[in-house]
């Protein structure tokens, strides 16, 4: 498994307690694209093609009253990754000398909470996942592997009591 971190990133979706992992396009993951367009306008880029959003479904702004019909789109467009395989090419990986940039296509980017309104953006590049959040949520740019944001068993990288991925963020 390699997810090309150039085109997709990965995006951990709560809702209703239930956990989805997804691999797609960067620009599925805007939750408001009004507020993302309207930044594209005020910045000069008039002829921004964005109202379509034809590639998310017609879906202007994804939330809480919509989040079971944006997960079940991406479900369908087979979006949907599984953990396991996650886990099973991360630690196929795992040796040593494992630096971060031999694994870091393996982990999520963004965490979407839609039971608490929340999301949690570890993306680094261009895009501020977080400044685009529907009115009413937060938007958090941090760490969210780290701590207890993400519960557990959803940390694969968890194994035998050993965080390996803190262990090869230190010697990186």
């Amino acid at each position: 498994m390699n997810i090309n971190k150039d085109e997709k990133i990965i995006t951990i979706i709560k809702n209703k307690g239930n956990f989805y992992w997804f691999a797609a396009f960067k620009e599925m993951w805007v939750l408001d694209r009004i507020k993302w367009g309207d930044d594209f306008i005020s910045n000069g880029f008039k002829d921004a093609n964005i109202d379509n959003h034809q590639e998310r479904y017609y879906i202007a702004i994804v939330g809480k009253d919509n989040a079971d019909d944006f997960i079940q789109h991406l479900i369908n467009d087979e979006y949907s990754i599984k953990k396991i395989d996650l886990a099973n090419e991360f630690y196929k990986r795992l040796s040593p000398t494992t630096k971060w940039w031999d694994i870091y296509d393996l982990f999520p980017d963004l965490f979407i909470d839609f039971d608490s309104l929340t999301l949690y953006s570890e993306f680094i590049e261009n895009m501020h996942y977080e400044w685009y959040v529907p009115d009413g949520w937060n938007g958090k740019f941090m760490d969210f592997c780290e701590g207890s944001i993400l519960p557990s068993n959803e940390k694969f990288w968890i194994k035998n009591g050993i965080d390996h991925r803190k262990e090869i963020i230190s010697r990186s």
